[in-house]
Protein backbone atom coordinates (compact mmCIF):
# COMPACT_ATOMS: atom_id res chain seq x y z
CA UNK A 1 0.00 0.00 0.00
CA UNK A 2 2.84 2.23 0.66
CA UNK A 3 4.40 1.96 -2.10
CA UNK A 4 1.34 2.00 -4.38
CA UNK A 5 0.44 5.29 -2.22
CA UNK A 6 3.65 6.72 -3.29
CA UNK A 7 3.59 6.06 -6.87
CA UNK A 8 0.63 8.03 -6.79
CA UNK A 9 2.08 10.83 -5.58
CA UNK A 10 4.86 10.68 -7.61
CA UNK A 11 2.14 10.47 -10.75
CA UNK A 12 0.53 13.68 -9.48
CA UNK A 13 3.56 15.90 -9.00
CA UNK A 14 5.25 14.29 -12.57
CA UNK A 15 2.00 15.22 -13.80
CA UNK A 16 1.46 18.36 -12.13
CA UNK A 17 1.12 21.49 -14.52
CA UNK A 18 3.69 24.02 -13.29
CA UNK A 19 6.78 23.91 -10.30
CA UNK A 20 4.46 26.15 -8.28
CA UNK A 21 1.63 23.01 -8.17
CA UNK A 22 5.03 20.74 -6.15
CA UNK A 23 5.97 23.14 -4.24
CA UNK A 24 2.62 23.20 -2.65
CA UNK A 25 2.29 19.27 -2.48
CA UNK A 26 5.88 18.72 -0.94
CA UNK A 27 4.98 21.63 1.86
CA UNK A 28 1.41 19.91 2.11
CA UNK A 29 3.40 16.47 2.14
CA UNK A 30 6.35 17.84 4.90
CA UNK A 31 3.98 19.21 7.28
CA UNK A 32 3.52 22.57 8.29
CA UNK A 33 1.43 25.05 9.78
CA UNK A 34 3.02 28.10 8.83
CA UNK A 35 1.25 30.92 6.67
CA UNK A 36 -2.53 29.14 8.07
CA UNK A 37 -4.85 31.39 8.59
CA UNK A 38 -7.78 31.50 11.55
CA UNK A 39 -9.98 30.91 8.16
CA UNK A 40 -8.32 27.51 8.05
CA UNK A 41 -8.57 26.74 11.53
CA UNK A 42 -12.07 28.29 11.08
CA UNK A 43 -13.32 25.59 8.30
CA UNK A 44 -11.14 22.52 10.31
CA UNK A 45 -12.56 23.30 13.31
CA UNK A 46 -16.42 21.91 13.48
CA UNK A 47 -15.16 18.67 11.92
CA UNK A 48 -12.92 18.28 14.50
CA UNK A 49 -14.98 19.58 17.25
CA UNK A 50 -17.64 16.50 15.79
CA UNK A 51 -15.08 13.99 15.83
CA UNK A 52 -13.92 14.97 19.48
CA UNK A 53 -17.50 14.56 20.59
CA UNK A 54 -18.05 11.45 18.63
CA UNK A 55 -14.48 9.99 20.51
CA UNK A 56 -15.48 11.24 24.39
CA UNK A 57 -19.02 10.14 23.92
CA UNK A 58 -17.19 6.39 23.54
CA UNK A 59 -15.66 6.43 26.14
CA UNK A 60 -17.79 3.49 28.05
CA UNK A 61 -16.91 1.24 25.08
CA UNK A 62 -13.27 1.95 24.97
CA UNK A 63 -13.14 1.08 28.67
CA UNK A 64 -14.78 -1.88 28.15
CA UNK A 65 -12.89 -2.98 25.25
CA UNK A 66 -10.02 -2.35 27.11
CA UNK A 67 -11.07 -5.14 28.51
CA UNK A 68 -11.22 -7.48 25.32
CA UNK A 69 -14.00 -7.55 22.66
CA UNK A 70 -15.84 -10.86 24.48
CA UNK A 71 -15.97 -9.05 27.62
CA UNK A 72 -17.12 -5.60 26.08
CA UNK A 73 -19.72 -7.68 24.18
CA UNK A 74 -20.97 -9.57 27.53
CA UNK A 75 -21.09 -5.88 28.48
CA UNK A 76 -23.48 -5.14 26.43
CA UNK A 77 -21.47 -3.18 24.30
CA UNK A 78 -22.41 -2.79 20.75
CA UNK A 79 -18.87 -3.77 18.71
CA UNK A 80 -20.18 -2.32 15.29
CA UNK A 81 -21.64 0.67 16.71
CA UNK A 82 -18.21 1.28 19.08
CA UNK A 83 -16.32 0.99 15.49
CA UNK A 84 -18.36 2.94 13.93
CA UNK A 85 -18.38 5.44 16.45
CA UNK A 86 -14.77 5.78 16.47
CA UNK A 87 -14.06 5.41 13.23
CA UNK A 88 -15.60 8.29 12.11
CA UNK A 89 -14.86 10.29 15.18
CA UNK A 90 -11.08 9.72 14.14
CA UNK A 91 -11.27 10.46 10.23
CA UNK A 92 -13.27 13.59 11.16
CA UNK A 93 -10.46 14.78 13.80
CA UNK A 94 -7.62 13.50 12.04
CA UNK A 95 -8.26 14.53 8.27
CA UNK A 96 -9.94 17.89 9.29
CA UNK A 97 -6.27 18.56 10.90
CA UNK A 98 -4.54 16.95 8.11
CA UNK A 99 -6.25 19.46 5.45
CA UNK A 100 -4.55 22.00 7.30
CA UNK A 101 -1.41 21.21 8.64
CA UNK A 102 -0.31 17.97 5.97
CA UNK A 103 1.12 15.04 7.11
CA UNK A 104 2.77 15.72 10.01
CA UNK A 105 3.68 12.01 11.61
CA UNK A 106 3.82 10.40 14.66
CA UNK A 107 2.04 12.92 16.85
CA UNK A 108 -0.71 10.30 17.24
CA UNK A 109 2.02 7.87 18.28
CA UNK A 110 3.92 9.37 20.92
CA UNK A 111 1.46 11.70 22.27
CA UNK A 112 -1.23 8.60 23.75
CA UNK A 113 1.90 6.76 25.09
CA UNK A 114 3.52 9.54 26.98
CA UNK A 115 -0.35 10.79 28.22
CA UNK A 116 -1.26 7.12 29.34
CA UNK A 117 0.35 6.94 32.77
CA UNK A 118 -0.98 10.41 34.06
CA UNK A 119 -4.56 8.81 33.49
CA UNK A 120 -4.10 5.56 34.48
CA UNK A 121 -4.10 3.75 31.65
CA UNK A 122 -7.81 4.67 31.26
CA UNK A 123 -8.41 4.92 27.88
CA UNK A 124 -11.62 7.06 28.11
CA UNK A 125 -9.40 9.74 30.04
CA UNK A 126 -6.65 9.73 27.53
CA UNK A 127 -8.65 11.13 24.49
CA UNK A 128 -8.75 14.81 25.87
CA UNK A 129 -5.21 14.78 27.59
CA UNK A 130 -3.59 13.07 23.75
CA UNK A 131 -5.78 16.22 21.97
CA UNK A 132 -4.14 18.88 24.42
CA UNK A 133 -1.01 17.03 23.93
CA UNK A 134 -1.17 16.96 20.75
CA UNK A 135 -1.78 20.30 20.10
CA UNK A 136 1.31 21.17 22.55
CA UNK A 137 3.74 19.19 20.48
CA UNK A 138 2.90 20.58 17.53
CA UNK A 139 3.05 24.17 18.99
CA UNK A 140 6.46 22.59 20.19
CA UNK A 141 7.95 21.57 17.61
CA UNK A 142 6.96 24.03 15.27
CA UNK A 143 8.55 26.93 17.46
CA UNK A 144 11.43 24.39 16.89
CA UNK A 145 11.73 24.60 13.72
CA UNK A 146 11.33 28.22 13.39
CA UNK A 147 13.86 29.18 15.95
CA UNK A 148 17.22 26.69 14.31
CA UNK A 149 18.65 28.16 11.65
CA UNK A 150 19.86 25.48 9.25
CA UNK A 151 19.81 27.18 6.07
CA UNK A 152 16.47 26.01 4.24
CA UNK A 153 13.81 26.14 6.86
CA UNK A 154 12.77 22.38 7.83
CA UNK A 155 9.05 21.14 8.06
CA UNK A 156 7.01 20.35 10.80
CA UNK A 157 6.64 16.95 9.76
CA UNK A 158 9.89 16.42 9.72
CA UNK A 159 10.82 17.59 13.10
CA UNK A 160 8.09 15.41 14.25
CA UNK A 161 9.15 12.27 12.77
CA UNK A 162 12.42 12.71 14.16
CA UNK A 163 11.08 12.31 17.39
CA UNK A 164 8.65 9.98 16.29
CA UNK A 165 10.52 6.98 14.53
CA UNK A 166 13.36 6.62 17.17
CA UNK A 167 9.85 6.70 20.15
CA UNK A 168 8.56 4.17 18.19
CA UNK A 169 11.43 2.08 18.03
CA UNK A 170 12.27 2.52 22.18
CA UNK A 171 8.19 1.24 22.32
CA UNK A 172 9.00 -1.90 20.35
CA UNK A 173 11.86 -2.16 22.61
CA UNK A 174 10.03 -1.78 25.90
CA UNK A 175 7.66 -4.27 24.59
CA UNK A 176 9.81 -7.16 23.59
CA UNK A 177 11.45 -6.77 26.99
CA UNK A 178 8.09 -7.32 28.73
CA UNK A 179 7.35 -10.52 26.40
CA UNK A 180 10.59 -12.16 28.32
Amino acid sequence: MGGLAISLTSLAMNLSPNPWAVNEMIFWLLGSIKDRTFQEVALAAPFIAVGLVLLLSSGRALEALALGEDTAQSLGVSLTMARAQNILGVSFSVGASVAVAGSVGFVGLVVPHLSRPFVRHAPARLIAPSALGGAALVLAADIFVRAIAVGPELQLGVVTSLIGAPFFFWLILQMQGRDQ
